[in-house]
């Protein structure tokens, strides 16, 4: 410490007599140094990871765990820092944490379970914000990912939470996690009808939709026959974006090409193949 610095603590100590000494006037100076650096240090770097998340250079989820640590692990760090240069015992306090801490551990076993969960969920990087998601019988859309839990937004605007420990138990199909999918269209045709005209309607319906991925080609497949008719299964690829509008322009186009060929089929189901596309798969009837 300079003359000077030493010169102004000691006309501050004289000036306060027996209410501060010099010791006390430096311990002073150097918590609050400590208090203003230190938290001033911890805010610029909660800045610059929330500005570099905010530019992409770091995925969302890990900016997520780095801004928790920086801002509760800097803030404490600060604290028991200027408390030890202020001279408390902080032992005791410790082993008091210490202490408060096991009773809590059992106390808050769920809450750690969702966290180590989410940890290892969020290093997987099976999805993020945005994506359409299905856990067990639950659909929709992923509004925020955190360390304790995700939160759904169905189709029907409804808010689910579900727990990291859950999803970690769970099947996690991700279905916009592909640019690419599947639509599956079963049909059912009167047995004994022209198969290879129904083929023939089909692949031309497919082919004159704009909104029907080329490649990877499309499958049309004779699955079984049954005494109520012949099962088809029509599978189309297309881009995630266009799922609604190719339900609604494919199907009136292949059940009017197949009854223009006297042809009259009942649909039976429709879903939707969420797995990778393999291009040139193709089976024809």
């Amino acid at each position: 410490m300079n003359t000077k610095v030493h010169g102004l603590i000691q006309s501050i100590s004289e000036a306060f007599g027996e209410l501060a000494s010099a010791k006390t006037i430096t311990t002073v100076f150097s918590v609050l140094f400590i208090l203003v650096v230190g938290l001033g240090a911890v805010r610029l770097l909660f800045n610059a990871i929330k500005r570099f998340s905010r530019k992409g250079r770091l995925p969302n989820r890990s900016a997520l765990i780095l801004e928790n640590v920086i801002k509760y692990g800097g803030n404490i760090i600060v604290f028991l820092t200027a408390s030890k240069r202020a001279g408390l015992d902080i032992s005791a306090l410790l082993g008091a944490a210490g202490i408060a801490g096991i009773a809590l551990g059992f106390a808050a076993q769920t809450s750690v379970a969702n966290i180590i969960s989410g940890l290892f969920l969020f290093s997987e990087g099976v999805f993020k914000i945005g994506d359409t998601v299905q856990i067990d019988a639950t659909s929709g859309v992923v509004e925020t990912v955190d360390l304790m839990c995700i939160r759904i937004r169905t189709f029907d605007n409804r808010l689910i939470r579900v727990p990291n420990e859950t999803l970690i138990k769970s099947n996690i199909v991700n279905i916009s996690y592909y640019p690419q999918r599947r639509l599956d269209l079963w049909l059912s045709i009167p047995n004994g009808c022209d198969y290879a005209a129904a083929a023939t309607a089909i692949r031309s319906a497919i082919d004159a939709e704009p909104l029907a991925l080329k490649d990877p080609a499309p499958l049309i497949l004779l699955d079984a026959v049954t005494p109520d008719g012949t099962s088809v299964l029509v599978g189309t690829w297309f881009l995630q974006e266009n799922l609604t509008a190719l339900k609604n322009s494919l199907l009136p186009s292949i059940v009017g090409g197949l009854a223009a060929r006297g042809i009259q089929p009942q649909p039976r189901k429709i879903e939707v193949s969420s797995t990778n596309p393999m291009p040139g798969t193709s089976l024809a009837v």
